[in-house]
């Protein structure tokens, strides 16, 4: 059984959000993108828009969502289906509603970030493309 997680890379000006663990979860101090774990009979887009809201405090735009990537991780003996979804629009200011730390940085610098391991294959597809800012 597989533990369902989404997550959402936000463009914004050529630059991507990443954002800290807090510091009372495992693995506080690393990056990572937006996101969190599907409920059990949640549609994986609700999923989606929920965690977006509840740790960005902003609504995504369906319209402007496209799907990028899944893959399964084995993390703490958990077997781990992530989603990733592309964002480029969404209604209202990004804050931290999880006290959380937030940097838009280019897609190229991502290795530069204490990132999550469970990020490598997302990230080497980032940097293996481009991507588009709008459609």
């Amino acid at each position: 059984m597989y533990l369902n997680v989404v997550a959402c890379i936000l463009k914004k000006n050529e630059k991507i959000l990443i954002s800290s663990r807090p510091q009372n979860k495992i693995f506080s101090g690393f990056f990572e993108f937006p996101g969190g774990k599907i409920n059990p009979n949640e549609f994986v887009i609700e999923a989606l828009k929920r965690e977006i809201y509840e740790e960005l405090g902003v609504m995504i735009d369906l319209r402007s969502i496209f799907f990028l990537k899944s893959y399964h991780v084995i993390q703490r003996k958990k077997k781990i289906r992530l989603i990733f979804f592309l964002c480029l629009n969404w209604f209202g200011e990004i804050f931290s509603k999880e006290l959380q730390e937030f940097k838009w940085i280019s897609p190229l610098s991502l290795n530069e970030f204490k990132m999550l391991k469970s990020n490598d294959k997302i990230i080497n597809y980032l940097l293996s493309r481009s991507f588009p800012t709008t459609y």
